[in-house]
């Protein structure tokens, strides 16, 4: 367990040393910044409270789901690009233990952009709005959690679907790449499937990783569709995911 502390925090010094990662972090602070100018003097949006703008910035989630499929994407592949992978290999560690770190890293870079959007959300919110309205705060806050924890939900799937396609391939451009493709398209195409009547489109991972309304009200896309269900679609699809990447990255010889 200690050396995968170790290996942890070698992959964590590896994201953090780049100068890109420091940029992905600003920018988000300052989309953070621009959406509350313009909802306070461009936009007619009624706003005297932090809360509220809390809970409209899970909108700008969409710009952690690109950062986070960044460093996903590149985890596996760009030791290979780099030929780095030799000097990993080398380390008296498994290759288990190696991937495992990879992936643990990128879940918490996950949970720190959103931890950052969180936090800059709600004193820019504070800044800009105050705490001088009527709102219920626990209840409000609440809210604002379960929206949060939906989002990490969804977030979570295409993160890991990026990382197996960065071990399986590794190229960092096709997991990046195919990860926001799918983030603009595959909505799109489950509601083409489900207005086609074609009721297997359940079992698509894309089908599944909205869980809202479950919790916030509203339909599942397609009728007779359940939060168990949903939820063990997603961990099925996590096992494929992680065990796909695994496989190839423990099996198959780094030549190939």
């Amino acid at each position: 367990m200690s050396s995968l502390y170790r290996h942890v925090q070698n992959e964590q010094m590896k994201i953090y040393s780049r100068t890109r990662t420091w940029v992905m972090l600003g920018i988000l602070v300052l989309a953070i910044v621009m959406m509350a100018l313009m909802m306070k003097y461009a936009m007619d949006v009624s706003l005297n409270h932090a809360f509220p703008f809390l809970s409209l910035s899970t909108n700008l989630t969409w710009l952690v789901f690109i950062f986070s499929v960044i460093i996903a994407g590149d985890s596996v592949a760009s030791e290979f690009t780099w030929g780095t992978i030799k000097l990993l290999l080398i380390r008296p560690v498994t290759r288990s233990k190696i991937l495992a770190a990879k992936y643990i890293s990128v879940f918490l870079f996950l949970l720190t952009l959103l931890l950052v959007l969180f936090i800059a959300s709600y004193f820019v919110g504070l800044l800009f709005f105050g705490l001088s309205g009527t709102v219920n705060e626990p209840d409000a806050f609440t809210n604002v959690l379960r929206a949060y924890g939906l989002k990490w939900v969804d977030l979570l799937m295409s993160v890991t679907l990026a990382f197996m396609i960065s071990a399986a391939f590794r190229s960092s451009s096709l997991a990046i790449g195919l990860s926001i493709l799918l983030m603009f398209t595959a909505n799109s195409v489950v509601f083409i499937l489900v207005a086609f009547k074609y009721n297997w489109a359940k079992f698509l991972l894309f089908a599944n990783t909205d869980l809202s309304p479950y919790f916030l009200g509203g339909n599942p896309p397609i009728a007779g569709m359940t939060l168990g269900f949903s939820v063990t679609v997603l961990i099925v699809y996590w096992i494929i995911f992680y065990g796909v990447a695994w496989l190839l990255f423990t099996k198959r010889d780094i030549a190939g």
